[in-house]
């Protein structure tokens, strides 16, 4: 019986839906973009494009309300967000709290709100990040950030 439940389960969980939430060309993974790369942009333009290039991150939206996956060349996160502030329609204000990952080990944290509006959702907060790395698994010396995310995307809010 346990057995059969499990498949049950796992049945389920393979048939929620699983979809394109919004791509965040500005990413609030770790905010070191805004903050290391943009002021050296003049004197290192190429680098600056690379660096965005890898920050861009694609966001799907998970079976469970609220919890999103992202994914960029950079790095993953897994976030959630909940209503502060919600219209009818699905606009609205929603605080974000997400774990990011550097190929699936743990580096830092975000925690912020985010602004719904159509396509557009835009978020402020801060993060929190280590050097850790496979190489060098230590999580000893951090940096906080304020972050600024952009993303677009076809949902307009979360659990929509």
């Amino acid at each position: 019986m346990p057995l059969t439940l499990s498949l049950v389960a796992a049945g389920l969980t393979l048939a929620a839906p699983v979809r394109l939430d919004r791509v965040d060309v500005l990413s609030e993974d770790s905010g070191t973009f805004l903050h290391y790369e943009v002021p050296m942009a003049p004197a290192y333009p190429a680098m600056t494009g690379v660096r965005f290039v890898e920050q861009v991150k694609v966001v799907l939206s998970l079976p469970v309300s609220g919890l999103y996956a992202g994914a960029s060349i950079a790095s993953q996160s897994l976030s959630y967000e909940g209503p502060l502030w919600r219209s009818q329609d699905g606009r609205g204000l929603f605080w974000t709290a997400s774990v990011h990952t550097r190929l699936l080990l743990p580096y830092g944290a975000h925690a912020g709100v985010a602004w719904r509006f159509g396509f557009l959702r835009l978020g402020v907060g801060a993060s929190a990040s280590s050097e850790a790395s496979w190489a060098r698994p230590a999580w000893t010396e951090w940096k906080v950030l304020p972050t600024l995310a952009l993303g677009f995307g076809p949902n307009v809010a979360p659990g929509q």
